[in-house]
This record gives structure tokens, C-alpha cells and sequence, in this order.
């Protein structure tokens, strides 16, 4: 009798398809092939997700609901990373086996790899329009203004055959700059898809560098006078355990002139490395990070340049979860450092849609771009209603901060709150009308 029941529910199960008719079996079919071909030795994260989806009573909820069920209380938006990673692990280990056994299974591996990959892609077809979009009170902003004419520098790492693709879609991406050797990352493709969702006609200027080379790049953008706004979503530069001299110099003349937007980091603290309110809260213990180093890097350079002229044009991107109630798990938050505090927005970061990896991305290097394409659209607009060069970058920034959107997690959270795009244009054009204007 068990047997006949489970065999009912396989066949209900093996129904549940997406359009193209890939169904959660031959997803399961394919991540057996790749487990017992590579042999995988720990335990893997697909399985759980194939379970969850079948488990998961879509058509319960509808309209807002869904999507608070499909990315909150699911977190499906996490799936497709989860499953390229396991991918990307699988691919490697394989690599491992003897050569003769590779070629012997070429075709199974590889197939069964393409299969599960399918699953993926249609898995976060299925959840795109469940997924809120950039909050950040734009609308009225894109619909008047496309960020023609203003150039961004993406200071970041990228995948050089995907870049060369993102090339022949969109014209007013540049040749990569490179300077050293830097690796292969598709990360910087992914702030390029999000700045141009935003400014579609801004020029981009992908800039790469591995870490020694840093201070050439920082140069290249330093003496570039057509650049406008430059997105770091890398850490700062360090040399013998601190903030590197030469790059400081850069950076500081660079905010002169130029609006430079950066991720304040992914390290679920403060900016002292004290663990954040939510994860208190939640009672997990700090989070560990690779780049918890930048956290000491971007204090030092704020006590050291508080009263340069232009430090105000470095702006800061914190983490928020999708539907921006409260900061991302993972984000690094100003904690009690005022100078931090006034330049820091609060930007949904934490499910952002990436055409270049095809996957819902998270982390503050997400959020970040969109303040520069933000910055870029407000530099669009300030052309239009007749502020000179010099005039545009300090009142774009000004108009970000004075009508940043007050947040309920207080400042030492959100900074100055969200970004209201809206009356930011609104402040940008009476202000063009004032008394400030000289023309």
C-alpha cells in the first residue's frame, strides 16, 4: 500500500513543470548523474531546494502575498545561487577523476549538468515577477532621464567573454581598461547590468586591477575628466595592514570632482566590527568575513579626509533585505560613526536580478550601483535644467542627502535612510531656480 502511494505522489510530483517543461524530477535524475560521477563527498544544497519547491503551495497567495511567500518566507531568490555554486563545485571536482574516466563520462556529465542548469534558469523565470524591484522612488526620475552623457567608471573584476557579450548589446559600454592581472570574476558584469536597468544611455568604462595595480587604476579614473561618477564595490586598498597613502591621495582628489559611490561591505557588523542590531536580535553570532580588513580602510580615510573639499561625494551603500524592512543579514551598517552616518543610503541589495549570471545576486556591491546610476540619472537632470560642470556633482549629493527617506532601524543602521530619487529631482530642480544658480 506504501509503495502504491509513493508511486502516486511521484507521478503528481513529476507534473509540476515550468514552461518548458523541465520538470523537479529530471532536476533530481541530473543531480544524481553529477553526484555519483564526480563522487560527491559532502553534503549538497540542491536537494533541499527541490524538496521545498515541491512542498511549497504556490496558488495559496496571490498579488503581495505571493511574493512575501515566494522571497521571504521561501527565500527562493537564493535558490539559482545555490545551485550555480553547487555547479561550479561539481565541475571542478570532476576535474579530479582520472582523465580516461572523464572522457568515458563526458557526455553524461555534461548533460546532466546543462539539464540541471535548465531547472535553474527556469526556476528564477518563474520567480522574476514575484521579486520587488529597485525601491529607491525612481519613476519619475527614469521617465524623464536616461543618464545620456554622463560617463561611469566601474572599478571592479569581470568575466572578459561576458563583458565582450554586454558590449555588442549596449554601445555605450567601453573596452575594458586593465591594468595588471587581474582574475576572471563576473562580479563587475553584474553592476554594469544594474547601472544600465537604470541609466540606460550612461557611458560605462569597466576599469580592472588586481590589488598591486590599484593605485594605476585609481590614476586612470583621477585624469579621466569626462568621468562623472565612479562605483567601487571592491574594498579600498591596503598596504603593511592599512589604508595605502597613495590610493587615499587618489581617491581624495578624485572626490573633488566626481561622485564616488562603494559598497560599505558584507560583514553583518558595524564599522567597529560590533555585530548588528538584526543579528543580535536574531541571536547569531558575528559573521566572519574575508573583508572585515576594509571596515578599519574606510574609517581611516574618513577621519582623514572629514574636512577635504568634495569628501561628501563619497557615498555609501548598506545592504537591505528584498523588501528593504530591515538590513540584510550579512550587511555591514555605520554603526555610531557619524562621519559614516551622513554618507550612507540604505539600498535593497539583497535580491537584485543579474542578466549576466542569469541569477538573483546580494550583497552591498549590489546596492551601490544603484546609487551611481541614481547620482548619474540626478547628473542627467542637473544638465538639463542648466547647472554648469562644477555645479552639478555637489547638488546632485546635496539633493540625495537632504531627501534621503527617514528609516525606523535608526542611523546607525540605515545612515540618512533611503534614497528617494524622486524628491531629489524635485529638490535639483528648485534649487535651479534659487538663488544659489549664477548664470
Amino acid at each position: 500500500m506504501n509503495k502504491i502511494i509513493i508511486a502516486i505522489l511521484l507521478v503528481v510530483f513529476s507534473l509540476k513543470v515550468f514552461a518548458s517543461g523541465l520538470s523537479v524530477e529530471q532536476a533530481r535524475e541530473s543531480l544524481g548523474t553529477i553526484k555519483e560521477l564526480t563522487p560527491w563527498p559532502w553534503e549538497e544544497p540542491v536537494t533541499p531546494i527541490l524538496d521545498e519547491y515541491l512542498s511549497a503551495d504556490f496558488d495559496q497567495y496571490q498579488g503581495w502575498a505571493k511574493s512575501m511567500y515566494m522571497v521571504d518566507e521561501l527565500k527562493m531568490h537564493k535558490w539559482g545561487q545555490s545551485i550555480t555554486e553547487f555547479i561550479v563545485l561539481a565541475e571542478l571536482l570532476y576535474t579530479f577523476q582520472p582523465e580516461d574516466y572523464q572522457v568515458e563520462n563526458k557526455h553524461a556529465f555534461e548533460a546532466a549538468i546543462t539539464q540541471l542548469d535548465l531547472f535553474r534558469l527556469e526556476l528564477n523565470d518563474f520567480l522574476y515577477p514575484y521579486v520587488p524591484g529597485y525601491n529607491l522612488k525612481q519613476h519619475n526620475l527614469v521617465r524623464h532621464f536616461d543618464g545620456e552623457g554622463i560617463v561611469i567608471a566601474v572599478f571592479d573584476l569581470f568575466d572578459p567573454a561576458r563583458l565582450e557579450e554586454q558590449r555588442a548589446q549596449h554601445a555605450n559600454i567601453e573596452a575594458e581598461v586593465q591594468f595588471g592581472d587581474p582574475i576572471t570574476f563576473l562580479h563587475g558584469n553584474t553592476v554594469i547590468d544594474i547601472i544600465l536597468d537604470l541609466a540606460p544611455k550612461a557611458t560605462i568604462v569597466p576599469v580592472s586591477t588586481e590589488s598591486k595595480t590599484y593605485n594605476e587604476a585609481m590614476a586612470y579614473i583621477r585624469n579621466r575628466d569626462d568621468i562623472s561618477v565612479i562605483n567601487m564595490s571592491r574594498a579600498f586598498h591596503i598596504t603593511s595592514d592599512q589604508l595605502d597613502p597613495e590610493f587615499a591621495e587618489h581617491l581624495s582628489h578624485i572626490l573633488q570632482s566626481k561622485i564616488f559611490t562603494k559598497s560599505i561591505g558584507n560583514t553583518g557588523t558595524d564599522l567597529d566590527g560590533e555585530n548588528s542590531d538584526v543579528r543580535k536580535r536574531l541571536g547569531l553570532p558575528p559573521l566572519g568575513s574575508f573583508f572585515t580588513y576594509d571596515l578599519a580602510l574606510i574609517k581611516a580615510f574618513l577621519a582623514q579626509n572629514q574636512s577635504v573639499p568634495g569628501s561628501q561625494n563619497l557615498m555609501f551603500a548598506i545592504n537591505l533585505q528584498p523588501f528593504s524592512d530591515q538590513v540584510s543579514l550579512t550587511a555591514t551598517v555605520p554603526g555610531y560613526n557619524e562621519l559614516a552616518i551622513k554618507r550612507s543610503f540604505a539600498i535593497s541589495g539583497d535580491a537584485v536580478f543579474s542578466a549576466s549570471s542569469h541569477n538573483f545576486e546580494s550583497g552591498s556591491s549590489f546596492a551601490a550601483p544603484q546609487l551611481a546610476a541614481i547620482s548619474a540619472l540626478l547628473l542627467n537632470a542637473a544638465d538639463y535644467y542648466g547647472y554648469s560642470e562644477a555645479e552639478a556633482v555637489p547638488i546632485v549629493v546635496q539633493s540625495l542627502q537632504k531627501t534621503a527617506r527617514h528609516s525606523h532601524l535608526g542611523s546607525n543602521n540605515t545612515g540618512l535612510g533611503f534614497v528617494d530619487a524622486h524628491k531629489a529631482l524635485i529638490n535639483l530642480k528648485r534649487l535651479s531656480d534659487g538663488p544659489i544658480k549664477a548664470h
